[in-house]
């Protein structure tokens, strides 16, 4: 698993059919009393990985596929599987937020999550170009094998607090290669994570 930020400047303005987009939550996404998600990831389709994601990453919450526009924190990235559907889904998405139509929300870029190892067609490429026009970051997480066979519930979580996780010595016979496991937070995953906090606590500041 790696992950790769693109980012595009300037920022092309398009116009946006009037009923486009994703809904605008009308009510906060986060009930409990533990700390609101500092950043939302916010599912351009279904199955675009935001439950897999937030899951992983402590400090980030599931919006499923609606914009939280009332909940405390209005950072927003989007999320979409590297397919020619879902990468015209990521678009849509951004072009709403552009458009002002997605309440408070501020959209800090795009998340890409491979659906298949390898490189993606020609034609899902050039989509991205265009995609890259109208989001200011676009991060892409390439394939993760261990997650595809995993609950969950089984997948660890990360948080910026907490401590380094000692490494656990394996035998020869029982070593797994790192990109092939569900054991342990990817590392481009975290660094994703650790960008996106970084910014959306700088960009809090001049709210």
């Amino acid at each position: 698993m790696s992950a790769q930020a693109i980012t595009a400047t300037p920022l092309n303005r398009v116009s946006l059919p009037e009923h486009a987009g994703l809904p605008i939550a009308d009510r906060p996404l986060h009930q409990s009393d533990d700390f609101s998600p500092l950043v939302w990831l916010v599912g351009a389709h279904g199955g675009a990985g935001t439950t897999t994601l937030a899951h992983t990453i402590a400090p980030f919450g599931d919006a499923g596929q609606q914009w939280p526009a009332a909940d405390e924190y209005p950072w927003t990235v989007i999320v979409a599987r590297t397919t020619r559907e879902g990468i015209e889904a990521a678009h849509d998405a951004a072009l709403q937020a552009q458009a002002g139509k997605c309440g408070d929300c501020k959209v800090l870029g795009v998340i890409l999550v491979a659906d298949t190892p390898g490189k993606v067609p020609k034609t899902v490429e050039q989509r991205i170009t265009v995609l890259e026009r109208v989001v200011p970051t676009i991060w892409s997480v390439e394939y993760h094998g261990g997650w595809r066979s995993s609950l969950i519930d089984e997948l660890p979580s990360w948080s910026p607090l907490d401590e380094e996780p000692e490494p656990v010595e394996r035998k020869w016979w029982q070593k797994k290669k790192t990109e092939d496991t569900a054991e342990i937070i990817p590392p481009a995953v975290q660094e994703i994570a650790e960008e996106l906090i970084d910014r959306a606590r700088e960009a809090h500041k001049h709210l």
